[in-house]
């Protein structure tokens, strides 16, 4: 997982910023602790193992990102719940075009309507706490 307190080449350590809460469907949660608690965003850009993904819940307990990550460890895409300049969350997803995160393409829309049924398929099980 990104910055989990590694040892630098360079020496001396990194600082640990996130941990390991749980899993769902053997995907990690993570929370983010120490100062980088106090900052938003979503999950690391990177991560120390190719082809991971992991989980990201909101304060409540309720799914905020799940983000996949390539064999070059960086971000692939985002699954996320939430708003973009509308009232209502919705689900969708992002593709990063390198480091960019490009406008999301929703999978259900404000009412929960499902849009592209094949990827709302494959990851409603992350889903925890959500109703569609």
């Amino acid at each position: 997982m990104g910055s989990s307190g590694s040892f630098l080449k360079s020496g001396g350590f990194t600082s640990k910023e996130w941990e390991k809460v749980g899993e769902i469907a053997g995907i990690k949660i993570l929370r983010k602790i120490g100062l980088n608690a106090k900052t938003k965003g979503g999950l690391p850009l990177y991560s120390n193992t190719p082809g991971t993904a992991y989980i990201l819940l909101n304060t409540d307990g309720h799914f905020s990102q799940y983000r996949q990550y390539g064999e070059d460890r960086k971000a692939k895409f985002d699954i996320d719940y939430g708003r973009h300049g509308g009232e209502k969350p919705f689900f969708h997803i992002h593709r990063y075009d390198g480091t960019a995160r490009p406008n999301p393409t929703p999978i259900t829309n404000t009412k929960g309507d499902i849009i592209n049924k094949d990827l709302y398929e494959k990851y409603k099980k992350f889903l925890k706490g959500i109703k569609l």
